[in-house]
């Protein structure tokens, strides 16, 4: 591939993982300080159902708040959760992006950034997939 089109993968790369942190973040945020909602608990763990939600955290409060620890989160989610949001995987695809930017190897070294260019391409792509089949049977 040409620098134009690496430099213009990585800068969605950087982008689609800064917006996927700053939500994710939001979200445990919601959970640390016990007002997390039926939103905030299907952003984290890709149950989708809300009665499903409620088996596995309890009913919650009159306004909609599920008062879980973050364990209970952490331990019950699923693949689509991690899609979703992964903290690490995006900081990952966040110096992923931005090496790819400021530095064009060639040959072996060239060909393996390139490779974990497109892996962390295809995590940004199967997060925002996950997170619009989300949206769907929410909606």
């Amino acid at each position: 591939m040409d620098s134009f089109t690496i430099a213009a993968i990585a800068i969605a790369i950087i982008l689609s993982a800064i917006v996927r942190i700053i939500r994710t973040d939001a979200a445990w945020k919601a959970v640390d300080e016990n007002y997390a909602g039926a939103d905030h608990l299907r952003d984290l763990t890709g149950i989708v159902q809300r009665s499903a939600l409620q088996d596995v955290f309890g009913p919650p409060t009159v306004e909609g708040i599920f008062h879980v620890p973050r364990s209970l989160v952490e331990q019950e989610r699923r693949l689509t959760g991690h899609l979703m949001g992964n903290l690490q995987l995006d900081g990952i695809s966040i110096a992923v992006g931005l090496v790819a930017l400021v530095w064009r190897p060639y040959g072996s070294i060239g060909d393996l950034l390139n490779m974990f260019v497109f892996f962390a391409l295809i995590y940004q792509l199967a997060g925002w997939g996950a997170t619009s089949l989300l949206m769907k049977e929410k909606g």
